[in-house]
């Protein structure tokens, strides 16, 4: 009977390793959002063999893309609104140095963003003239002679959502610190309430983001690459 122990622990340890190797790939595409889908999405227009399919494909993407710059450059704006009209709040003049920090740099940001999705927007505009304007997508999208994403140029593709991303979050965390500063430099009052009653609205929200983040790279995405027997990431 003694024997039969490591066989026994062998098939959990590895099914243990396997989870955690798991865990840690979906923490790792929440924290690179989104980078492993925009790369995904551009394997399978590469790997898509029928050049009509792909055409059409191609196409579709890159309608999809322009929408998106266009939401990122509207929204970019109105956050960099937001953060104007707070740095003029008056709670900003006696709270710690950081919030300012956080909030000029999410307007930075904000303002870059918006600037960054003009230019790639006119990059588009480039291919539309184009006669083989799938073919050209193609092109600028894929390796020389790889069957593979360039990925220097997704990671250009992406930045006006990255940047917009990185507003956003540096608006909440400085929002945070402003809100949440009261709980350990003043005593038990009216703000440490807002303080609490803040810090659980933050977390239920951070809570459905993660929910979110792992559902998509952790179920949704790997079930689509079985589904089409693609790999993912």
């Amino acid at each position: 009977m003694a024997n039969l122990q490591p066989s026994h622990e062998k098939p959990f340890l590895s099914s243990a390793m396997t989870r955690v190797r798991g865990w840690v790939g979906v923490a790792d595409c929440i924290r690179m959002m989104p980078t492993h889908n925009i790369r995904y999405t551009t394997q399978q227009l590469i790997d898509i063999v029928d050049e009509g399919q792909r055409n059409r494909a191609v196409l579709a993407w890159e309608e999809n893309e322009k929408s998106q710059l266009n939401f990122v450059a509207v929204a970019s704006t109105l956050v960099a609104s937001v953060v104007t009209g707070s740095i003029a709040w008056t709670q900003t003049a006696s709270t710690h140095w950081m919030v300012l920090v956080l909030w000029y740099g999410a307007l930075l940001m904000s303002l870059w963003c918006v600037i960054i999705a003009f230019h790639v927007g006119i990059l588009f505009s480039a291919f539309d003239i184009h006669a083989d304007r799938a073919g050209a997508l193609l092109h600028m999208l894929r390796r020389p002679g790889e069957a593979a994403p360039r990925d220097h140029h997704l990671w250009v593709l992406q930045v006006p959502i990255t940047l917009f991303s990185w507003g956003v979050i540096s608006y909440i965390v400085g929002l945070a610190v402003l809100v949440l500063r009261p709980l350990w430099t003043a005593a038990w009052g009216r703000e440490s309430w807002v303080a609490v009653f803040v810090l659980v609205y933050g977390l239920v929200t951070l809570i459905i983001y993660l929910i979110v983040g792992s559902t998509i790279y952790g179920r949704l995405l790997p079930d689509l690459a079985s589904y089409t027997n693609t790999k993912f990431p």
